[in-house]
């Protein structure tokens, strides 16, 4: 043992014997350990940072030391008083009770009789498990080191539990490199435990008196801590198997679409509820009976066998009548036919809800088909879209969130003479304010550590000759705005390290859904900018001004969903169009989608009726009410979309643009939510 002074203070370095590292205890005074006292950090990590190369003093210790003094820990001599009731660990020791087992008997059969005890906690340090020789479970009863105790670096300082779950890594902390003076006679070696997604799940430890046998304590725990996390991930596996299955049956059992699979010999070894009731009614079994009772197989049985992969197969049903079945062959990696799919659907009529004819020849206009209205508000909108299309000057598209501005723009560039070359989109809200110039003026080689080595074009050049669209142009930053105002009054683009202008032809049609005229008013958006870009403004209707197009749109897209599910497409029932109607559909068209793949969701049979929609366009919509019910109701629907909205940001982590995707409105109307509602992200 070695006695280092340092300005009238003493350090005591000793050599750890289970490491080939040096420890260190507390500042002292004319050679007696000042207890009681606040350590003397600073001094003390002067000294060590001095002396540390030499003796190879673990750094892991000095940073938890570190993080200890910054969270004020105090370390004269005490107990541990943070305690949790073991009901609320309840999930945690249920899940070490199935997998420890025989890991934990095997580490006591090493420690017994050597005055060790074994320790197992959770992520957050409290223990859960102590197992180990009496008298040393007594010594540590002295601690308050039992069941419930907080071991965390900030209740109790520096020890192996604690900082092995503070770094991640496996720890041994011995004598005085204990923070508080209580744990000096202890010595202590810790493993963090690691779930299958690699967060730190909990800890393995085996501590004792300094005086007990510490030498295999390293080897054991680091065994155990391996052992444990294997069986973790069995047991997540297991339980995950499980989940898949369950959710796997009841989707199988649930689906609209009956589907039978069936052996090489057309046997039917599964079939769905669904498909029992198309082919035999309900509570009858189909499993072990051939399927060629039910379908003409030969020919395809007789393709399948020699196929490498096709595509399904219509078949047809022996005993009339209106069901549509078609069978998918499937096959191992190596190409071998396992088994077939047969999907069954019954016939149904087209809705007579609202035609699907196509708006008539006289009245498309070529880049706009895929438009559907029948509405004249959204018919002039598109008359002035075609016109502006024909010349090279900027438009200016304007319209709430999912109002389709990237649908007009890109009708705009198919109806005009540039329809041959290129359309470019950009969302001026995604890029850094550093980044604006190269993505849009492109940039030479070496303009900027990381540049490609020969340098990239820009979107104003991937545009030439065709449209740039502009999308959230509100977004870009202010500072950047001067020079794609450049750009457009000199046609001509400088690259990012470059000097010579480039001359590029493109048409620019600008997009936002927000008041620019306003955000110049308030200094957000340069006025000479705005002017040059809304040469031609059109702006689009919101879809509760178009409520006569809100069915043709719904039973289009429904189609298109339950198409792409490969659900039969259901008729919609008038109460259902009566509420579709009723709606002013905030999000527009965005938020009909995605109201119809919840109710493409929630199908039980070939009719889409009221109560399969969202509850919340139920509260909406319901009939007149007396006025008090009213009142009743519609606050009732704002407390409902507050939580919903808090559902969706908890669910999305925060993240305002995927909770805003998922309510089906825009990310500027959201904002407008949370602040009604008074909701902090």
């Amino acid at each position: 043992m070695h006695l280092l002074t340092r300005e009238g203070e003493g350090f005591e370095i000793r050599r750890n014997p289970y490491m080939q590292k040096s420890c260190f205890r507390l500042p002292t005074s004319g050679g007696r350990e000042q207890r009681g006292a606040q350590v003397d950090y600073a001094s003390w990590k002067d000294f060590v940072d001095g002396k540390r190369a030499a003796l190879d003093i673990d750094q892991a210790l000095m940073d938890s030391w570190s993080r200890c003094r910054s969270q004020a820990v105090d370390p004269a001599p005490r107990r541990c008083w943070d305690f949790m009731p073991m009901d609320q660990m309840a999930g945690f020791t249920t899940t070490l009770e199935r997998i420890c087992g025989e890991v934990e008997s095997t580490a006591f059969e090493i420690i017994k009789d050597k005055g060790l005890l074994i320790t197992i906690t959770n992520a957050e340090g409290r223990v859960a498990r102590t197992l180990g020789d009496r008298d040393v479970l007594r010594m540590a009863d002295s601690l308050n080191f039992g069941p419930g105790a907080n071991w965390a670096e900030s209740c109790v300082g520096t020890n192996a539990i604690g900082t092995a779950l503070a770094t991640g890594r496996p720890m041994q902390v011995f004598g005085e490199e204990h923070y508080c003076r209580s744990h000096h006679a202890w010595n202590c070696t810790a493993a963090p435990i690691l779930d299958p997604r690699g967060n730190v799940w909990g800890s393995f430890d085996i501590s004792g008196p300094t005086e007990s046998d510490h030498s295999r304590a390293l080897d054991i725990v680091l065994s155990a801590a391996r052992a444990l996390e294997q069986r973790l991930s069995k047991l997540y596996c297991s339980e995950l198997e499980g989940q898949m299955a369950s959710l796997f049956s009841s989707m199988f059992n649930s689906a609209v679409t009956g589907v039978l699979f069936l052996d090489r010999g057309g046997r039917i070894t599964s079939a769905n509820n669904a498909a029992e009731r198309l082919l035999v009614g309900a509570n009858k079994t189909l499993r072990g009976r051939k399927a060629d009772e039910f379908f003409e197989l030969d020919t395809y049985l007789a393709q399948a066998k020699d196929a490498v992969g096709c595509d399904p197969v219509p078949l047809k049903y022996r005993h009339g009548g209106p069901l549509f079945a078609q069978a998918l062959p499937t096959f191992s990696a190596g190409g071998d036919w396992l088994d077939t799919i047969v999907t069954l659907t019954e016939a149904r009529p087209t809705s007579p809800m609202v035609s699907m004819a196509p708006v008539p020849n006289s009245d498309r206009i070529k880049g706009f088909e895929h438009v559907l209205y029948v509405s004249s508000a959204m018919r002039d909108t598109i008359h002035r879209a075609a016109n502006a299309a024909r010349t090279p000057s900027t438009v200016l598209l304007s319209g709430e969130s999912g109002t389709g501005k990237e649908l007009f723009a890109r009708g705009i560039h198919q109806a005009g003479p540039r329809a041959a070359y290129p359309f470019v989109a950009v969302n001026c809200g995604a890029f850094t304010e550093e980044l604006v110039q190269s993505e849009l003026f492109g940039y030479r080689e070496g303009a900027f550590t990381g540049a490609a080595k020969r340098g990239r074009i820009g979107k104003f050049q991937k545009a030439d000759k065709g449209v740039l669209f502009l999308d959230e142009i509100s977004e870009m930053p202010l500072s950047q705005q001067v020079n794609l105002l450049r750009a457009l009054e000199e046609r001509a683009i400088v690259p990012v390290g470059g000097s010579t202008p480039l001359p590029v032809d493109v048409k620019i049609v600008a997009a936002t859904n927000k008041d620019l005229a306003e955000l110049v008013r308030q200094g957000k958006f340069r006025e000479d900018l705005y002017y040059r870009l809304n040469v031609v403004g059109i702006s689009i209707p919101p879809l509760r001004e178009r409520a006569s197009d809100v069915n043709l749109l719904a039973e289009y897209h429904l189609r298109q969903l339950c198409t792409r599910f490969g659900i039969p497409v259901p008729q919609i029932g008038p109460d259902a169009a009566s509420v579709l109607s009723a709606h002013d559909w905030p999000g527009n068209v965005r938020e009909l989608v995605n109201c119809l793949e919840y109710a493409a969701n929630n199908l039980s049979d070939g009719w889409l009726r009221a109560e399969n929609l969202p509850p919340y366009l139920l509260e909406r919509t319901a009939g007149a009410q007396p006025a008090k019910e009213t009142a009743d109701r519609g606050f009732l629907l704002q407390d409902r979309e507050a939580e919903t909205i808090r559902e969706a940001l908890r669910f999305h982590g925060g993240n305002i643009s995927q909770t805003a995707k998922a309510l089906g409105i825009g990310r500027n109307t959201l904002y407008v939510k949370l602040e009604r509602y008074g909701i902090e992200t």
